[in-house]
């Protein structure tokens, strides 16, 4: 999502609250690695380290038909190998040396057809599997948010990574979630029981002192709403609210922009590189 796009989704009048230098605009989860089922387990960053990748080995994954599954093979004529149901679950370890997390995942499995080409030019048949996860534990997280992101925050983004391959709905409430303790500690104030002060109203509130971060927010807090409701969201709906709350914690929390400037800034008066201070 480039920064045209951005407009497009926020109104023209976003470019005049923000500038393209502060707020950097990028679509950071790999879609790629959260689809519906694979035909091999990809390599999903280290949910604990984060540096390292999820590997499995040779017999880390089990794989297994459900016994209806196997009656129906046994005693049904019209059976074919696309009715299978199957079940998979296994260990998968970090490949990062100083890591060596180890990660449970289990899942479906289903058959399907597909056709091929011999070395003769003849089309063949042959039946491949597909897998589906349902659970990941500890589960990888889709997003990096920066290391100053506050731990209620993350804590709530990783149970909304788990429930990313159970339910759109559960994964979108507890990033709605991680918005409301990010409220807290924005120091955007709360109702004190038995009164309520709703999400939206303080978001409204942070938008007087950062607009565009809480424009972003605003949208993950109507992402949540909708979860609220059975088959309101679709998991790339998910993805978008992980893309956008990074991307306000980015803005928020991430330093880098401003140690890289002031370390241009020490070059520029040096007119030369800025030497290590010695100690003798």
């Amino acid at each position: 999502m480039d920064f045209y796009h951005f407009r497009i989704q926020f109104g023209p009048d976003f470019p005049s609250t923000v500038s393209k230098s502060r707020y950097r605009v990028r679509m950071t989860v790999d879609r790629s690695l959260y689809a519906m089922t694979f035909v091999t387990l990809p390599e999903w960053p280290c949910p604990t380290c984060g540096k390292g990748h999820l590997k499995s080995s040779k017999g880390s994954i089990l794989n297994a038909d459900t016994g209806p599954s196997k009656a129906a093979r046994e005693q049904d004529p019209s059976w074919e190998p696309e009715d299978s149901e199957a079940r998979f679950a296994g260990l998968l370890t970090c490949d990062f040396a100083n890591c060596g997390e180890i990660v449970a995942v289990l899942g479906d499995v289903y058959v399907f057809e597909y056709h091929d080409y011999d070395e003769d030019g003849q089309l063949t048949q042959g039946y491949g599997d597909r897998f589906r996860p349902r659970s990941l534990s500890p589960a990888p997280l889709p997003i990096r948010p920066p290391e100053e992101t506050p731990a209620l925050v993350t804590g709530a983004l990783r149970e909304a990574a788990g429930l990313l391959w159970q339910s759109a709905e559960g994964a979108a409430n507890q990033i709605r979630q991680a918005v409301e303790h990010l409220m807290d500690e924005q120091g955007v104030t709360k109702a004190v029981a038995p009164a309520f002060k709703s999400l939206h109203s303080r978001i409204e509130e942070f938008k007087l002192t950062d607009p565009t971060n809480a424009e972003i927010l605003l949208a993950i807090k109507w992402l949540g709403n909708s979860g609220s409701h059975a088959g309101g969201l679709t998991r790339t709906d998910v993805f978008d609210a992980f893309d956008f709350i990074e991307h306000a914690l980015v803005n928020l929390y991430d330093t880098t922009t401003a140690e890289l400037i002031a370390k241009a800034r020490a070059i520029n008066t040096q007119k030369g590189p800025v030497k290590p201070p010695s100690f003798s």
